[in-house]
């Protein structure tokens, strides 16, 4: 009998407003048919289970980069009162579509918005099942329809009943979309059109995205050329300015002031300048561009340099490959140009084309995560012989890293 495979990873999917800054984020996870949890435990005692082990563990903080924090809740857990287990602060609890026993449901959602708790009715679908409840939620789900007119339509009406709730519409997936389900009056959004913009012609690329690149081809040349860095960043004054800024910063302690770029370079060595290169130079790419891919890349990175931390040279390629995996959405270019124009070796290039070889093994498996693909991840972590709890640490590390990259640079 095979036995089942209890696998518990967190993932996170940004909820951006009007202006596609990132309101919130919602922690994501999927029950499955394919029997991953316990056979003995119901899907909604699993579904809480896996919530409760991913937020207990490592707490809402770690998971939330300070921002709003949507968690689904499935029948079983609003009964057994479960979120009275996490502090009201910052979270936002979803009621999720095949919720039943309203009746039941109804009274202790009213003593938890007195506990203040504040809810989101998830899917919502228009039915008057959803009534009572949809008077005490703050924030109303949609998920776009195939007709995207229904969904207009949906939008205005529930503004014009309910004008002081907030409407988040899921599963948006391209730019046009996006402009009329705003125009129709929606607040939040989300969906794969803000982590993966169209894709437009690479000869549209601007001289300064050329600079950028340079820069960053020079950052990761081997061996580290710092004299051929320092060349580049003396002609980018606001590149100058957070360079020293930030070697000062640094060296508070030692009462001493950094005057020169060499001296800062110096002082703050090879590993944290590649690092405070990269970020500040995707920063620049990333403009009018939504903050969660940028932190997409920086994730993946992270994440592929921690699984691969017992190589070196591996997980240099690795944290490399995350980075530059976003680059054909961030400048809006195809992978081939990408991996021309930084002269990224066979490794990366079969990983990022073609998910193969050794780093393509690893980043199949972020990937997989990523998009908290349950049947993908358990055939990644059998084939690189992992350990389930392993992976999912090296995860929520590099979500914690990105957080705090973004923070410190940008």
């Amino acid at each position: 009998m095979t036995q089942p495979v209890k696998i518990k990873f967190v993932a996170r999917q940004a909820i951006l407003d009007r202006d596609e800054k990132v309101f919130a984020y919602e922690l994501l996870y999927r029950n499955s048919n394919e029997n991953f949890f316990p056979s003995n435990v119901s899907d909604d005692a699993a579904t809480a289970r896996l919530f409760l082990d991913s937020l207990l563990f490592y707490g809402v903080d770690n998971l939330s980069a300070n921002k709003k924090l949507f968690i689904n809740l499935s029948t079983s857990s609003l009964l057994q009162e479960l979120p009275k287990l996490i502090n009201p602060s910052n979270v936002v609890l979803e009621i999720i579509e095949r919720t039943e026993k309203l009746e039941e449901i109804l009274p202790l959602v009213e003593e938890l918005i007195i506990r203040k708790y504040i809810f989101a009715l998830d899917d919502y679908d228009g039915d008057p099942k959803w009534d009572d409840l949809l008077e005490k939620a703050k924030f109303i789900k949609l998920e776009v329809e195939k007709d995207l007119n229904v969904t207009l339509k949906q939008i205005k009406q529930l503004k014009e009943k309910f004008p002081n709730k907030s409407i988040i519409v899921e599963r948006i997936e391209d730019n046009e979309s996006f402009k009329l389900i705003r125009d129709a009056g929606a607040d939040l959004f989300q969906g794969y059109y803000f982590t993966k913009p169209q894709l437009l012609n690479f000869k549209n690329i601007n001289p300064s995205t050329v600079t950028i690149l340079e820069l960053l081809k020079v950052t990761f040349n081997k061996p580290f050329e710092f004299a051929s860095l320092i060349e580049k960043v003396e002609k980018d004054p606001s590149l100058v300015a957070r360079l020293l800024r930030l070697a000062n910063l640094r060296c508070k302690t030692s009462n001493k002031e950094i005057s020169s770029i060499s001296q800062a370079v110096i002082y703050l060595g090879e590993e944290t300048i590649k690092q405070f290169v990269t970020v500040l130079s995707l920063g620049n790419l990333s403009e009018n561009k939504p903050s969660e891919l940028l932190s997409v890349g920086l994730i993946r990175g992270k994440f592929l340099e921690l699984l691969l931390n017992s190589d070196k040279k591996l997980r240099e390629k690795g944290y490399l490959l995350g980075i530059v995996s976003i680059f054909n959405a961030l400048i809006d270019v195809d992978t081939a140009f990408v991996i021309k124009e930084l002269s990224l070796g066979d490794t990366i290039k079969l990983a990022l084309e073609t998910q193969s070889g050794q780093l393509g093994d690893y980043y199949l498996l972020c990937l997989k995560v990523e998009t908290n693909d349950f049947v993908g991840i358990r055939g990644c972590i059998n084939a690189l012989k992992l350990k389930e709890r392993f992976v999912m640490d090296c995860y929520v590390q590099a979500i914690a890293y990105a957080d705090d990259i973004q923070t410190s640079y940008m």
